[in-house]
């Protein structure tokens, strides 16, 4: 029997015990929307974390630090010097390599009565600074002196107090702008010096100090780094504000010049792993946003499992409604299968025929029940989108996804349907061939 034919007997069938099948199909509908749902949660939030992730971080950046300890072949971790920076600007596959030395607590930049407290001192490469993505809302990066400009974060001003611990003055407006502020990082004058420590008094005194200028204010981008309440000196400066402290505090604990951190750009996502291996081979430390990124991953990858058990019970229900509907339609057609074993027919054929009947159960089921899918989680979006947007969180461009049903997912909801419809059919049509041609016709 051609399985066109076979096809269109058991849909016959099924058309005429409407009322069970659509049962049937019903709860084969409430299984398919429980796993693809609740795996499209796990989708959703996985979609929505990392592009979230994507839009904070540079995905191709890795961070490169000292390492502690000894390496694998029992050397001495690399320090992370002018040496180990060569190094890694030969590595293959990478961009650019950007130092970074923190200069906190080597000096000290004051206005008039104030001077910073918890501001954070970097040295960086003033010209790479808008290549690696650095903007500005106020000046330019183009300065005739480097040694003598700074560039401020946005909350920086914040961050100046007086001998007496009181605060600049400020105030922030309804965009949470600072306004009003005792100091204008682009007019006013500001002082760097090096501070001289007494053993038993701290800070005594105040030497070197020259005058500087503000070239800009730091537009907040923590995809490149925290900005905020960080002083950015040019990388040269930095370098010798370090000479300047040893020279300045013989006694004291000597800075080093080693850098804090470096920041490797990659020309692709997909080698950082590879240049990251090599790095830590040396026995520097390193972290990427990549790495972070995958870690992620493997937690939803978790999830998405979890969340598809839960609606796998379902499912399993579902399969032995299938099995119990297929059961009864082989005792109701007993005279059915007598008749069709009397003139010859394939006992595979009327295997397959019950099969066809489970498997169509299933497609049906599965085919609705990744519609009606479809449209909860477009539903959920929205409604989703409309609560952030009511809190005024919803930040410009900002993905909201609590769930998302791909095109594999349909296709994966649909395939486990069918499977479960045809398993749960097996039982059944397995009984069906066994049952006794000549018995069937004389028990009807």
């Amino acid at each position: 029997m051609k399985k066109s034919d076979l096809f269109q007997m058991a849909l016959g069938n099924l058309k005429n015990r409407k009322t069970r099948t659509w049962l049937t199909v019903i709860g084969v509908i409430i299984g398919t929307c429980a796993i693809v749902i609740m795996v499209s949660i796990g989708v959703g939030i996985d979609k929505m974390v990392t592009a979230q992730y994507s839009s904070d971080s540079s995905l191709n950046r890795i961070t490169v630090y000292e390492g502690y300890g000894e390496i694998e072949d029992g050397s001495d971790a690399v320090a992370l010097d002018d040496r180990a920076i060569s190094y890694l600007q030969g590595l293959e596959h990478v961009d650019m390599v950007v130092p970074i030395v923190s200069v906190d607590g080597y000096v000290t930049i004051t206005r008039g009565k104030y001077s910073t407290q918890y501001a954070e001192v970097k040295g960086i490469d003033f010209d790479l600074m808008p290549q690696i993505g650095y903007e500005l809302t106020e000046g330019s990066f183009n300065v005739a002196d480097k040694s003598s400009t700074v560039f401020f974060g946005k909350e920086v001003v914040t961050n100046f107090a007086d001998a007496q611990g009181n605060s600049v003055k400020y105030k922030y407006d309804e965009n949470y702008e600072i306004t009003d502020c005792e100091i204008d990082p682009m007019k006013d004058v500001f002082m760097m010096g090096t501070p001289v420590y007494s053993e038993n008094e701290g800070t005594s005194s105040v030497v070197n100090e020259k005058r500087i200028k503000v070239g800009g204010i730091i537009k907040n981008d923590y995809k490149i780094d925290y900005s905020s309440n960080t002083i950015y000196v040019d990388i040269e400066t930095a370098k010798q504000i370090v000479r300047d402290y040893n020279k300045s505090n013989p006694s004291g604990q000597k800075a080093e010049l080693n850098y804090s951190a470096v920041w490797l750009y990659v020309d692709e996502m997909a080698n950082v792993k590879a240049v990251q291996e090599k790095i830590q081979s040396t026995g520097l430390g390193s972290y990427s946003d990549e790495e972070g990124l995958q870690e992620t991953k493997k937690i939803m990858k978790v999830v998405q499992l979890v969340l598809g058990a839960i609606g796998a019970v379902s499912m399993l229900v579902a399969a032995f409604g299938i099995s119990n509907t297929m059961v009864m339609s082989v005792y109701e057609r007993t005279k059915e299968i007598g008749i069709m074993k009397v003139i010859g027919c394939d006992i595979k054929d009327i295997k397959a025929m019950f099969l066809y009947e489970a498997g169509i159960i299933g497609l049906a089921g599965g085919t609705i029940g990744v519609i009606i899918s479809i449209i909860i989680s477009l539903i959920a979006n929205s409604v989703a989108r409309a609560v952030i947007s009511s809190m005024g969180n919803m930040e410009d461009g900002m993905l909201v996804c609590v769930s998302s049903v791909p095109p594999w997912l349909m296709l994966l909801g649909i395939g486990f349907a069918v499977m479960v419809g045809v398993v749960a059919g097996i039982a059944p049509a397995n009984r069906s061939v066994r049952v006794s041609a000549l018995t069937a016709i004389h028990n009807e």
